[in-house]
């Protein structure tokens, strides 16, 4: 196990738990640029993810698909790209999910832009 990325992967989780207790207490969220400086009008492929984190802080999982499918269905993909990063396995299995994350994540992105949802 490499102690450095174990290292970065807590202070990961820290500032993610520390954002979700925030978020949690006073509702409020980082808003999202893309949205913001479009009034709105096209979601970035990330909007969604702080609502999908804090349904499932609330096990709320119709709630977290809801609010981002794409990447509630590449968590778990995410997690296991993770676990063998921390313990320096299978480097092109990281790299098929990094593409193929973002591949899914640009068409998601096209798609509920066009398509409203």
């Amino acid at each position: 196990m490499n102690k450095k990325r174990l290292k970065i992967i807590v202070i990961c989780l820290i500032a993610g738990l520390l954002y979700l207790g925030f978020v949690l207490l006073t509702g409020v969220g980082i808003p999202c640029p893309v949205r913001t400086l479009t009034g709105g009008h096209i979601k970035c492929p990330g909007c969604g993810i702080s609502t999908m984190c804090v349904a499932l802080a609330r096990f709320d999982i119709p709630g977290a698909i809801e609010a981002h499918p794409v990447i509630f269905i590449l968590l778990p993909l995410w997690l296991t790209a993770i676990a063998f990063w921390l313990f320096d396995r299978y480097k092109e299995f990281r790299s098929v999910t990094v593409k193929a994350s973002i591949a899914a994540l640009l068409v998601f992105c096209v798609l509920r832009n066009i398509f409203r949802w």
